[in-house]
C-alpha cells in the first residue's frame, strides 16, 4: 500500500475523540435513565470538538483546512471516475469524495448536538436551552433529534464502509495515517490547544452560564 494522507496530531486527536464520544453518546442515549446525564455531557464535549474542527478547518495545518480539500461536484465525479479506471493515487488530505462525506458528517453532528440542547426525553432530562424556548419548539427539536439520529447512523455506516473499501478493497492505506500521521510542530500544537480550550469555554458558557441568565 502507498503512504496515505498527512494528518497533523490535532486532526487525529479530534477524529478519534469524536469516534469515542459519538459511540458513547449513542449508547447512553439508548440506555437512558441515569445515563442521560452522561449522554448530555458527552454531547457538550462533541459540540466543543465540532466547533474546534470548524475553526481548525480555517487556521489549522494545510491538510486540515477546508479550502485545501472541499471541491465542487465535478471534482468528486472526476475522482470517482479515476478510481473506476484504476487510478489509486492518494491525496495528501481528503480526496474530493471523502471531503463531501466529512462535510455531511460535520453538518449532521452539528444538527444533532444543536437540537439536543433544546430537547427533552419526556422524563426528568432536558437540554440546557429548553428553558429558553416554548414547549412547541422543544417538541420539534426533540423530534428532529430523534430523526436525525437515524440519518446520522446511516451516514456513519456509509463512512465506515467506504473506509473499508479504500483500505482493503482498493488497497489504499487511509487508516494508518489517521493513527500515526506526521510530526506536528510545537507551535501548531500550542495553537490547537488554545483553540480547543476557547471552544470548551464557549460551550461551557452556553450550556451552564447562559441558561441561568
Amino acid at each position: 500500500m502507498a503512504s496515505g494522507p498527512e494528518w497533523d496530531l490535532p486532526t487525529r486527536v479530534f477524529h478519534w475523540a469524536l469516534v469515542v464520544l459519538v459511540v458513547f453518546s449513542f449508547t447512553t442515549g439508548k440506555i437512558g435513565g441515569a445515563w442521560m446525564a452522561w449522554h448530555m455531557k458527552s454531547g457538550y464535549a462533541i459540540l466543543a470538538l465540532l466547533v474546534f474542527r470548524l475553526a481548525w478547518g480555517v487556521v489549522g495545518s494545510p491538510t486540515a483546512r477546508f479550502s485545501s480539500f472541499v471541491r465542487g461536484p465535478r471534482a468528486a465525479v472526476a475522482y470517482a471516475r479515476s478510481l473506476a479506471s484504476g487510478d489509486r493515487a492518494l491525496a495528501r488530505g481528503h480526496n474530493p469524495l471523502g471531503a463531501w462525506m466529512v462535510v455531511l458528517l460535520l453538518a449532521l453532528l452539528l444538527l444533532q448536538v444543536a437540537t439536543g440542547l433544546f430537547s427533552n426525553d419526556d422524563s426528568s432530562h432536558e437540554g440546557p436551552l429548553a428553558v429558553k424556548v416554548s414547549n412547541a419548539i422543544v417538541d420539534r427539536m426533540s423530534w428532529i433529534h430523534g430523526v436525525n439520529q437515524g440519518v446520522l447512523v446511516g451516514a456513519v455506516a456509509v463512512h465506515v464502509a467506504a473506509v473499508a473499501l479504500y483500505q482493503w478493497g482498493l488497497k489504499m492505506d487511509i487508516i494508518r495515517p489517521m493513527i500515526f500521521g506526521k510530526a506536528t510542530r510545537p507551535a501548531v500544537l500550542a495553537l490547537a490547544a488554545a483553540l480547543l480550550a476557547a471552544c470548551a469555554a464557549g460551550v461551557y458558557a452556553l450550556v451552564v452560564i447562559y441558561p441561568k441568565g
